[in-house]
């Protein structure tokens, strides 16, 4: 059992995330993203069976996933939108415990689960997620959920790892390719046999089918999302515009939303363009460039590193309800929380004292920030790997301190 210091401090800041979510439903700019409305749009769809069909709407429908206008439709029966993002409290409690349980579990220390719990409660990068209708919070949960099942042999661990991993897919467009990482994990990691990867495998394999299914039925090609075409085609224009102006932050102004008008207008596309030409036509351009201006492309990829290593999301808190001086004391917390424990992360790199699960940890981490810096990178799509930068943070500051001062 935990102890009930410990415990009367997690449920106060778990109080004090409540009323932050309770004061941000008051700030649409805060709530409510341009994804936010995309996800809304389709769950109003949804309920309504009713997808028209122009190209107005093809790159919102073939762009995202339905797992999550799924989610939103089905609560939006019982509760009002905006109480939705009470959920995102919901799943970061869950994913609350699941830091404590792998912490616990391999340090056998209920301090320093109870550090690890806290710190991920004080994340502010997970903070600001909580308070939007978006994808981040419960794709945290489900991966996680995933990740910490996976170790585990017995049959029902399996089977609820790879439930979880297919509402993943279903969710974020990297579910795919998610899948076929950690099934390569638990073969070299944890000598899974091959039967426990099929059963594992099941469930995430048959949703990423029905959805290649579905598109193909629905739009007569086959594609998972178009999103990796939009942001390959984002990628290979924000590259070339930052080589070109020398400007660090020029590749985040060409968003795909706005590129699609552009695009749409090279093509000669309007509503009553089918959408197997539309989508052949994405796919085919966003192939171009690819091997183009290879400097730039490592340059931008350093820029995007950066960003999602180390950026605080200044915009979001700005479109807050806390005002002056406390943003700036808020904006600064934020940096010093990111520094620290990404400079724990550096030092674990270099340390000879890692389990196989942390080893399986780093490359979680290292995966999910590849593929999120590829276009492009930024402190939201960090969201998804900071339970694993807490976790690692938790199992060695510890030894690390000890280390540096004998050094010393």
């Amino acid at each position: 059992m935990i102890n009930k210091k410990y415990f009367a401090t997690l449920i106060t800041l778990v109080i004090l995330r409540l009323l932050f979510i309770i004061y941000s439903t008051n700030f649409d700019l805060m709530m409510f993203t341009k994804d936010s409305y995309h996800y809304i749009n389709l769950s109003e769809n949804i309920s309504q069976s009713y997808f028209e069909q122009n190209i107005e709407n093809y790159w919102i429908n073939t762009f995202r996933l339905l797992g999550y206008p799924i989610f939103i439709s089905f609560f939006n029966q019982f509760i009002n939108l905006e109480n939705i993002i009470y959920t995102n409290l919901i799943f970061d409690l869950l994913s609350c415990l699941l830091v404590y349980k792998i912490i616990y579990n391999l340090k056998k220390d209920q301090l320093l689960g109870f550090l690890g719990a806290v710190l991920f409660l004080l994340n502010p990068n997970v903070l600001i997620s909580s308070s939007q209708i978006m994808t981040e919070n419960i794709s945290m949960f489900l991966l996680l959920l995933t990740v910490f099942l996976s170790k585990s042999q017995k049959t029902s661990y399996i089977i609820f790892s790879g439930i979880s991993l297919g509402l993943f897919s279903l969710a974020k467009p990297f579910g795919v390719y998610i899948l076929i990482f950690i099934i390569i994990l638990k073969i070299f990691l944890f000598k899974t046999g091959v039967k426990k990867i099929l059963l594992f495998s099941v469930i995430p394999l048959s949703v990423i089918s029905l959805i290649y299914l579905n598109n193909f039925q629905n739009y007569g090609t086959s594609f998972y999302t178009t999103s990796s075409y939009f942001h390959m085609q984002w990628f290979n224009d924000a590259s070339s515009a930052l080589c070109e102006n020398f400007d660090f932050n020029q590749d985040r102004v060409s968003e795909p939303g706005y590129k699609f008008e552009e695009w749409k207008l090279e093509n000669k596309f309007n509503n009553q363009t089918e959408p197997k030409i539309f989508i052949n036509n994405l796919k085919q351009d966003s192939q171009e460039g690819t091997f183009q201006n290879i400097q730039c492309k490592v340059a931008s990829i350093v820029r995007s590193t950066t960003w999602n290593l180390f950026g605080i999301r200044g915009s979001n808190w700005n479109n807050s309800f806390i005002e002056q001086p406390y943003l700036n004391l808020v904006k600064l917390f934020s940096l010093f929380y990111v520094v620290l424990i990404n400079l724990i992360f550096i030092l674990t790199l270099f340390s000879k004292k890692n389990k196989s699960y942390l080893f399986y940890l780093l490359l979680i981490i290292f995966y999910l920030t590849l593929i999120s810096i590829l276009p492009y990178g930024n402190a939201r799509t960090r969201v998804l790997i900071e339970p694993y930068l807490v976790i690692i943070f938790a199992c060695n500051v510890q030894y690390l301190i000890k280390n540096t001062f004998k050094k010393t």
